[in-house]
């Protein structure tokens, strides 16, 4: 039998050495981890049994919340939910989406917008304090519509733009190495593992907070 395809996904607080390790087990096995860069210190969190998609996630600048999108166990609807990382309980969510709606990303440490939202409502306070912007259009939407027509090298500040916003900061990932389950350092002498996931096993973990309650809610 084949092995799962094991992969890590790292996203870097904009302000301070806070940072999170998206660990894919296999495709529908994921797990969050807490890592403070000052150190090197891993906190293993919360695993769900369901297919993340890693490109629609993003940590905020201050590093404490996590934005993600998924599947809905047993259905194909996709959700974005906003948890305490390393967690993945919902503080806040949205469900019902396209796989292209699904994601968001952080202006601020006190503002997001979800990708999917289109309208004019202005910023509106969800129910864990936080802002949602819902005047700022997706990164998607306007490369197909108010972008559409101006160069590729507009298109591609944009994406890089809100790829940065979403805690894949390129200086940052430049240092690192991912292979499979295992995380390394770059140095001058080669690579220094910091972390490997391989041995982990699924553990049931709840969250030291509430999460949001709603019929069809992530953490039904």
């Amino acid at each position: 039998m084949d092995e799962p395809r094991r992969e890590l996904h790292l996203f870097f607080a904009a302000e301070n050495s806070s940072a999170a390790v998206l660990y894919r087990a296999k495709n529908s096995l994921y797990r969050l981890i807490a890592w403070d860069t000052d150190g090197d210190k891993f906190s293993p969190g919360q695993w769900v049994k369901t297919r993340v998609f890693e490109t629609a996630c993003a940590l905020s600048p201050d590093g404490k919340y996590f934005i993600y999108s998924a599947m809905h166990r047993g259905t194909p609807d996709v959700f974005t939910a906003l948890s305490i990382a390393p967690y993945f309980t919902a503080l806040e969510f949205r469900t019902g989406l396209l796989d292209l709606e699904a994601g968001g990303y952080f202006l601020d440490p006190e503002t997001l917008t979800f990708r999917h939202t289109m309208s004019d409502a202005g910023v509106i306070e969800l129910s864990c304090g936080l802002k949602q912007d819902t005047m700022r259009k997706n990164w998607f939407h306007c490369m197909n519509h108010k972008y559409a027509g101006v160069s590729y090298e507009s298109q591609a500040a944009l994406r890089d733009e809100v790829e940065e916003k979403r805690g894949k900061i390129s200086s940052l990932l430049e240092c690192y190495e991912c292979s499979g389950a295992r995380l390394f350092r770059k140095t001058a002498a080669g690579r220094e593992l910091l972390l490997d996931c391989s041995s982990m096993q699924f553990e049931a973990i709840k969250a030291p907070y509430a999460g949001v309650v709603r019929s069809g809610s992530p953490n039904d």
